[in-house]
């Protein structure tokens, strides 16, 4: 049996080596490693923040987000940290800052938690949310509508069905660019939330 010293000498040597090998894989990947650019960071043309959130609305109407938060952001769903599609706001998550208390249940979303929610929806297939808005392809093939319609897997079961106020909120926003230049059937999102 190997003395203490020797195994403590044996655990420093391969430590060692690995260290080693991972500086020269790095050293050898060169700018790969470094901070990025900011001028090769990609740029996402989504729909807009505003429209989003939906600015000066009647009471019968909704935000995208209000919907998403509503159907989509229980804390067994995707009112969790872990999530890809992470959506916060007052019956769910909530996103913690210096400036508010917030606890689920109590206080409306915040405009941090609106950023945040904003985000993570175009911030999920960023390349398809540029080809959808510009109108080169429809809203089915983002997750965000082929999840909830069932045409893939989602634990969640279905959340809405084509031609429903949900998918018509949705996908109003998401066809709001481009060469159609739509706009956002705010009365669809707003009777979606409340059901």
């Amino acid at each position: 049996m190997p003395s203490v010293a020797r195994r403590t000498w044996l655990v420093a040597a391969r430590l060692v080596a690995v260290v080693a090998l991972v500086c020269a894989v790095t050293f050898a990947a060169g700018p790969a490693c470094d901070t990025p650019d900011p001028s090769e960071i990609t740029e996402i043309d989504a729909p807009s923040y505003d429209t989003f959130v939906g600015q000066n609305l009647s009471a019968t109407q909704a935000g995208v987000s209000r919907l998403l938060e509503l159907r989509c952001g229980s804390l067994d769903c995707h009112g969790q940290v872990g999530r890809a599609l992470r959506i916060y706001g007052e019956f769910g998550l909530r996103f913690v800052d210096g400036d508010a208390d917030n606890q689920p249940g109590t206080g409306a979303t915040t405009a941090t938690e609106y950023e945040a929610n904003y985000q993570s929806v175009i911030g999920l297939q960023p390349e398809f949310m540029t080809e959808v808005y510009e109108g080169y392809y429809p809203p089915e093939v983002l997750l965000l509508i082929r999840k909830p319609l069932q045409l893939e897997r989602h634990k969640g079961g279905a959340v809405f069905v084509s031609g429903d106020d949900a998918y018509t909120c949705i996908t109003s926003w998401l066809e709001s660019g481009g060469d159609a230049g739509g706009s956002v059937d705010y009365d669809a999102c707003g009777r979606a939330a409340l059901q």
